[in-house]
């Protein structure tokens, strides 16, 4: 088909050889260049499948590396804890005259039964000292002793304390434990210092039976206790070995240590020389410092925004500085809490991680539930809310009536102090100030128990939460030895802080539900309720007068973030406030 250019050199009468001979070579040229660049496609993606191959090969290597590191860690763990169970049970039950196999199986009964394994020794370990008491003459002042006796003249029980063990006795127990009636039960189960769970396991047959068929399976051979103690104590030599190693290394760096010490004393010259320079610098910073807190509207808004962007270790390194100052800076320190309270988005830029750990005091009470919120954070995203003149947190309108009345033990209004009486029709539960001074109530209110000589569970939970009240009083005792694992007729000591500690934190459970109150919660409201206490009892000094002393404060924390220290800070600080006034005069 002719095209235009053709027609053009027809018309202007031109050899049309060259143009054609061109088009040809630029067709030729166009098909040459189309065929490398469809060559070149393919060496790409040939190329590309090389290299995610590649990757994928490195992706798979690197996912082996850390599974084998994992493994290895959990094997670690595993040889350990099995090492130390077998040994302990190697040990245990040697004191006990049984085989290990026996008491793993009567451990684990006891677990299966709702009781504990720590329990279950701690019972045969008590049956075998007053075996042992027996035969050596001591028996007559052993109060076990005389359990023993009296339920054997209450069942025809044979108990032959020349030759049986701890275990025989508890099996000559389980066999005659049906022959008493339910109330007799209660009454030598809480003489043989058992809890709600191993005697109802007695009553039922499934303890016994438990027993023997987990001692049945049970690998706890006499070899493989032999063997985990031997392996233990290589443990230890070659624990020895890594220490002696270390001292070897210690002793190889010394000399360039004592190379290094000269340059670290050259450089101390400097800086004592240098005086002027030095100080100019951090007069300088603090100039610069200033100026950006004016720039961003004052230092509470340049803290929101260090917060924001270097919440982690900035804000621990200023916060616990600003613990270390007088009292006069505390309000600072308080407003930490309240920043992040006003501003609740900044919580999104805490590690998940980073929650703080409890200190070995509050641990041994328990922790909260995992639902509810533990930390002040968590009660900030759970709708929560923060306000210092209201006493602190405010819970919703969603949470149990006796948490959004800051009492959580429902106490009736009694005309505590500072309390007042709840509102609405049928309204008898008092009203605290704050969460701190509702458990404040709940302690003082078992240390009256206490001085009228009601100091069981049972009794207490009697007086407390009479049936009267429509209160299930069995399940509320049974809540109670859970938490305190303490024996339902078990006298308590009122001066035992982590016991007292436990019964509050287990009233307080099954009062609201768990996990409202945590431990930290519940250790300042007791701190607040003794302190109160003691200063009702000391004498008034002649000729009233108020003193006011602004001093250190000192505290030790767990937090591992900026809003957690904060808030330890903020309880801290409260806690000054209720308790040293009242010391001094002004309660």
């Amino acid at each position: 088909m002719p095209t235009i250019i053709d027609s053009l050199v027809v018309t202007l009468g031109l050899d049309s050889s060259g143009f054609k001979k061109g088009q040809t070579e630029v067709k030729k040229g166009l098909d040459d260049t189309r065929k490398n660049a469809d060559q070149t496609a393919k060496d790409m993606e040939a190329a590309g499948k090389r290299a995610a191959s590649f990757f994928g090969s490195i992706r798979t290597e690197l996912l082996a590396l850390v599974g084998v590191t994992l493994s290895a860690q959990g094997i670690k763990t595993f040889i350990t804890n099995m090492t130390s169970d077998l040994m302990r049970l190697g040990i245990e039950s040697r004191a006990l005259d049984i085989s290990a196999k026996s008491l793993d199986g009567w451990e684990r009964a006891a677990a299966a039964a709702g009781s504990t394994a720590e329990r279950m020794a701690g019972t045969l370990g008590n049956f075998q000292k007053t075996l042992t008491n027996i035969r050596t003459g001591g028996g007559q002042d052993d109060p076990l002793f005389g359990a023993l006796a009296s339920f054997a003249g209450a069942t025809g029980a044979n108990f032959d304390y020349q030759n049986d063990n701890a275990e025989k006795i508890m099996r000559k127990i389980a066999s005659n434990w049906g022959k008493l009636s339910k109330d007799a039960q209660r009454r030598f189960g809480g003489m043989f210092g058992f809890d709600n769970a191993t005697q109802q396991g007695l009553a039922n047959g499934s303890l016994v039976q438990d027993a023997d068929r987990f001692a049945k399976i049970s690998r706890a051979t006499d070899e493989a206790t032999r063997k985990a103690l031997e392996f233990n104590r290589r443990l230890q030599e070659m624990k020895q070995n890594f220490a002696a190693a270390s001292q070897v290394l210690y002793e190889a760096l010394i000399p360039y240590i004592e190379k290094l010490i000269p340059l670290i004393e050259k450089f101390g010259i400097w800086i004592s020389t240098h005086g002027p320079e030095i100080s100019k610098f951090f007069s300088d910073t603090a100039d610069e410092i200033s100026k950006v807190v004016d720039a961003v509207g004052g230092l509470e808004n340049a803290l929101e925004i260090l917060l924001a962007f270097v919440v982690g270790k900035w804000a621990l390194g200023m916060v616990g500085a600003i613990a270390r100052v007088g009292g006069s800076l505390g309000g600072l320190a308080a407003n930490l809490v309240g920043i992040v309270a006003k501003n609740p988005w900044l919580l999104m830029l805490v590690p998940a991680n980073n929650t703080p750990n409890t200190t070995e005091e509050l641990s041994s009470i328990g922790g909260v539930g995992s639902n509810i919120p533990k930390t002040d954070m968590e009660k900030l995203q759970a709708g929560w809310s923060y306000d210092e003149s209201m006493g602190g947190w405010i819970a919703p309108k969603s949470a149990p009536r006796g948490i959004r009345n800051n009492n959580p033990g429902n106490l009736n209004f009694a005309n505590q102090a500072g309390a007042t009486k709840e509102g609405g029709e049928g309204g008898r539960f008092a009203v605290f100030e704050s969460m701190q001074h509702g458990i404040a109530a709940l302690y003082k209110q078992l240390q009256i128990y206490f001085k009228k000589g009601i100091n069981t569970l049972s009794s207490i939970v009697k007086t407390y939460a009479p049936a009267s009240d429509n209160n299930n009083v069995d399940s509320y005792i049974s809540a109670l030895t859970k938490a305190t694992g303490k024996g339902a007729n078990e006298v308590l000591d009122s001066g035992d802080t982590a016991t007292i500690a436990r019964l509050m934190k287990g009233i307080i459970d099954h009062e609201n539900g768990k996990g409202y109150i945590s431990s930290s919660d519940i250790m300042g409201g007791i701190q607040l309720g003794a302190g109160s206490s003691a200063s009702r009892n000391m004498p008034a000094a002649a000729g009233s007068q108020t003193n006011i002393n602004i001093g250190k404060i000192d505290m030790q924390t767990s937090a591992g973030n900026a809003n957690a220290l904060g808030a330890d800070i903020q309880r801290n600080l409260q806690r000054n406030r209720l308790v040293n006034p009242a010391m001094s005069g002004q309660g």
